[in-house]
């Protein structure tokens, strides 16, 4: 029987191999940032942060950028005030998605009655697994997009403090049931540190369109825009045509703010008044059908509470119902717009908000022409080694069946190794450091073989130690070897995300450990029982041509 199929080493890595090329030809290689070119990005923050706070904005905006941890984004800090990122991204729009939720600082609040109810910061997970997240159709023209979340402890009794009893029963049902008017709760995403300006013009109309309302703006019918005031929580001037500015409301701005966001048709006296009070000044255009303080304040969904919510049925608020789990949901006419807004808010919810805001970003194109060069060069190295070591394999050892399993082991190991990196599963691109990993594990696993080689061969132990007994001496000594190196990397790869100055070996770290672990478990065995066959058919002839003599 042919021993490729009489021995299961044989059949296992034939096997693996065979997954290998079936993946890299469905996936293809999953290249990195250094051979394929991308983008870089510098980012100037507002003001300058300690280590702690450095690293926290770099874990959020890269879950930002790369929620799914596959593309292998390169981030790290420059000094206290500057982040560098190099994205394998290229394309236009993509990057203009991913340069949006850079610039977001992501401050999430739900406010009632001029109070913060809850924010971002509070809220635990996003509920992403439930039935109840995701986009569904909510009539032939609207989609209903859906977003479950859970707050911490903290929260959840501050929404069941400020929420209790906040509905009137206005009415009765013909059965005799209450119908309920209740308080509605606003939410905004980084809504701003800033006094808002505007004129009785813009007043009424945004009086008016908030009655109206906006259905795919989240806007119920009959708000109120004062109400909506209200819980913006922020200082409002309100000038007619000719009016002056009320000082009271610009003296109270000047002690918590220096920004001041007006509309367009605050006339240029009021801006200059502004200016000359110490204002940088941001003026902001009316949308069409949508209120202008709505669009000035990132105000993103009014949400009317229910008689449940709000324990209409119990009289003392220590008998109320606390709610961890809550649900925020909008509607778009398109269907890609409504999945578009539910992943920018659960991206946004699950990385947090930074720690301070983003002041500029510059980007530029990265060419691949260097990485590709450096790739082909290391190839031809690679070849170039592996011939000298078969070379002194044969020569050493005089018998040129032993040089062949080493070839076809580092082959089958490389096959292998990048087959793995190219599942989509594997977070790891193949860049610079992925291939100097793969370099290492070659190394290590060449050694390795050439270590099995001398033990089966050795003749000072020849008389001693029978075939078998060397071969577990070689397997022992490689097996101790690559525990070794997962030992030594294991927490570069563990600790590298959360500590941004090992973040760079983390591809070499990851790869050098893949590779250990297929040459222990998959390739050595094979090779080994390849050479356990040459040396046995060499010793059985030598034996017998002794026996003759």
């Amino acid at each position: 029987m042919n021993p490729l199929i009489k021995n299961w080493q044989f059949l296992l890595v034939g096997f693996f191999v065979i997954l290998a090329i079936a993946s890299l030809a469905i996936y293809g290689i999953n290249f990195g940032i250094d051979f394929k070119g991308g983008t870089l990005y510098q980012i100037e923050l507002q003001k300058s942060l300690n280590s702690e706070e450095m690293l926290r904005i770099i874990t959020t905006i890269e879950q930002r950028i790369d929620p799914s941890g596959l593309r292998g984004d390169e981030l790290s800090a420059v000094g206290s005030k500057f982040i560098m990122i190099k994205t394998a991204v290229t394309d236009s729009a993509e990057l203009e998605k991913i340069e949006m939720r850079i610039r977001q600082q992501g401050k999430f609040e739900s406010n009632l009655n001029g109070e913060i109810v809850f924010t971002g910061d509070e809220i635990k997970k996003v509920q992403r697994g439930d039935t109840s997240f995701g986009v569904f159709r909510a009539s032939s023209t609207v989609f209903e997009w859906s977003l479950p979340f859970v707050l911490n402890e903290k929260a959840a009794k501050s929404f069941k403090e400020k929420t209790f009893h906040q509905c009137n029963a206005t009415s009765f049902s013909p059965s005799g049931t209450p119908i309920y008017e209740c308080a509605k709760t606003v939410f905004f995403l980084d809504k701003p540190s800033a006094l808002i300006v505007t004129t009785d013009t813009q007043y009424d109309e945004d009086s008016a369109l908030f009655i109206t309302g906006n259905q795919f703006e989240n806007i119920p019918q009959d708000t109120k825009v004062d109400d909506f005031i209200r819980d913006t929580i922020l200082l409002v001037a309100i000038v007619g045509d000719n009016a002056s500015l009320d000082m009271n409301i610009v003296n109270a701005a000047l002690a918590k703010t220096k920004s001041a966001i007006v509309s367009a048709d605050v006339s240029e006296k009021i801006i200059s008044d502004l200016n000359s009070l110490g204002f940088s000044i941001l003026v902001v255009n009316k949308e069409e059908n949508i209120p202008w303080i709505w669009t000035a304040t990132n105000a993103r969904q009014i949400i009317s509470l229910t008689e449940g919510i709000t324990n209409e049925d119990v009289a003392d608020i220590s008998l109320a119902k606390e709610f961890t789990n809550l649900r925020i949901s909008g509607q778009r006419a398109d269907v890609k717009e409504a999945r578009a807004d539910l992943e920018e808010l659960a991206i946004l919810l699950e990385s947090g908000s930074l720690p301070t805001p983003v002041a500029s970003i510059s980007k530029e194109t990265i060419s691949p022409s260097l990485g590709k060069s450096f790739l082909s060069n290391i190839i031809l190295m690679g070849i170039l080694a592996l011939i000298i070591v078969a070379a002194v394999i044969i020569i050493g050892y005089r018998d040129y069946r032993l040089a062949i399993p080493v070839f076809a082991t580092v082959i089958s190991e490389t096959l292998i190794l990048v087959g793995l990196l190219s599942l989509p599963f594997i977070k790891q691109p193949f860049d610079l450091a992925a291939l100097a990993g793969l370099i290492a594990a070659l190394g290590s696993g060449v050694n390795a073989e050439v270590v099995i080689v001398d033990e089966l061969t050795s003749k000072t132990r020849h008389e001693t130690l029978s075939l078998l007994q060397r071969i577990k001496s070689g397997l022992f000594i490689i097996t101790t070897s690559a525990v070794t190196i997962i030992g030594v990397m294991g927490p570069i790869v563990f600790f590298s995300r959360s500590m941004p100055g090992l973040s760079s070996l983390y591809g070499f770290a990851l790869v050098a450990i893949l590779g250990a672990i297929i040459g222990v478990l998959i390739t050595r065995p094979a090779f080994t029982k390849v050479v356990e066959m040459v040396v046995h058919k060499r010793e059985t002839k030598a034996h017998q041509h002794h026996e003759q003599n």
